[in-house]
């Protein structure tokens, strides 16, 4: 028996364990990690992808839901004195990135 992950499911099986786990909060990382992604940013892809394959109704609710999430995120980014100015503004800018991939499929 592999320590490995077992090979992608189906792209919608994806889709829907991509969409479920970021509905649930999880960061992308975690997600990445249980999805057998290399990286957060794959996850984050993956999401983008579930979420433009899903009907409009149900893309406009997940869409809310994680804008409602990246701008908790940003206020704590924005809240946290322990960073630099640089390594904030680098988060924020981020943050920035993902809420315009979220909303170009709108």
């Amino acid at each position: 028996m592999s320590d490995l992950p077992d090979a992608a499911p189906a792209s919608e099986t994806v889709d829907q364990k991509v969409l479920r786990l970021r509905g649930e909060g999880q960061p992308y990382a975690r997600i990445s990690r249980h999805l057998g992604f290399s990286r957060g940013a794959d996850a984050q892809k993956a999401f983008v992808q579930a979420l433009g394959r899903l009907s409009a109704s149900d893309a406009q609710q997940v869409r809310s839901e994680e804008l409602s999430r990246l701008e908790r995120l940003a206020g704590r980014v924005r809240g946290d004195a322990d960073q630099s100015d640089a390594d904030r503004a680098r988060r924020l800018k981020m943050i920035d990135r993902m809420r315009t991939q979220i909303t170009q499929g709108a």
